[in-house]
């Protein structure tokens, strides 16, 4: 009897954290390019009382370039640009802001030491000024620019579209003020290398619609030069998309996330749920690009 009193208050004294599956830190890892010596990049940084300073300058910076280049589009005598001015502007807003967001991102997930250096709860944890600096200009861009174009241009007054930027608003948002974590530069910037040649097509898409409407046999040959360089720029968008959302997001969540999520054991449900959206995506270009216009070409057949 005495002994096994003695076994019970040793076990209520033993920490819970004894009990519990002992998981491994992961393993150190190499620099994904290796710089020069001597050689470092300097990206933007900011502390979390700079968050709605840096999110102003990214909605600011939207806005002109959006109101800049419809006006420069409204003037023209070219119907390919007055007609959709508007979503034109957009569009090319839109590039230009995802290959921003690439450079950042690629520039410190390649070429930053730190996700070699640091430990796993360092890479999920620590925050970063850089990271913070890139999902605050994200949110202002997001949050002041492109969704109120999207109520202001009828085209893209689409609850897809709407639904999607909200929620990209709040991860850039909350990502920046909360967690802007090492991992930021790759969902927040890498993986929009993929919206480029997206942006890029539906810009082409818009013209070649636009311009198919002309009789001449200039504005013929125009319409069709439009359409080989939408074709173009679609594959590119959809070999991208296989690449960066498929592959990459895949890879770096469940190889390199996760079992740094796992050391500090949380975090898992949410990037799962971001790998599910990326598929959800897929199944709608797939639906564009392979059904609705082979069905198409088909019973035009």
């Amino acid at each position: 009897m005495i002994a096994s009193s003695v076994i019970v208050l040793g076990l209520v004294r033993t920490p819970l954290q004894s009990f519990l599956p002992v998981l491994e830190a992961p393993p150190a890892r190499q620099p994904r390019v290796l710089l020069p010596h001597r050689m470092s990049l300097a990206l933007p940084s900011c502390a979390a009382s700079g968050f709605w300073t840096t999110a102003a300058a990214g909605g600011c910076t939207g806005l002109l370039g959006q109101l800049g280049f419809q006006a420069l589009f409204e003037r023209s005598s070219d119907p390919v640009l007055n007609r959709a001015a508007g979503n034109t502007a957009h569009s090319l807003v839109a590039a230009a802001y995802c290959l921003f967001a690439t450079v950042f991102g690629v520039a410190g997930w390649c070429f930053s030491t730190f996700g070699c250096t640091s430990t796993a709860a360092g890479r999920v944890l620590a925050p970063l000024g850089c990271v913070r600096w890139l999902g605050a200009f994200a949110f202002g861009i997001i949050a002041l620019w492109d969704i109120p174009t999207c109520f202001a241009v009828k085209e893209l007054r689409k609850p897809s579209f709407l639904l999607h930027h909200f929620a990209m608003a709040a991860v850039g948002g909350l990502g920046a003020y909360y967690c802007p974590t090492y991992y930021g530069l790759f969902f927040l910037g890498v993986v929009e290398a993929s919206s480029v040649p997206l942006s890029v097509y539906e810009g082409l898409e818009r013209a070649s619609e636009i311009a198919g409407e002309g009789t001449s046999a200039a504005e013929e040959e125009r319409c069709a030069r439009l359409k080989r360089w939408r074709d173009a720029a679609q594959a590119v968008a959809t070999a991208a998309f296989l690449f960066t959302r498929l592959y990459l997001f895949t890879r770096v969540t469940f190889f390199e996330f996760w079992p740094d999520a796992l050391a500090v054991r949380f975090l898992l449900g949410a990037s799962a749920a971001f790998v599910a959206l990326q598929f959800f995506w897929f199944g709608q270009i797939v639906q564009q690009v392979f059904v609705d216009k082979w069905l198409a070409r088909k019973e035009a057949a």
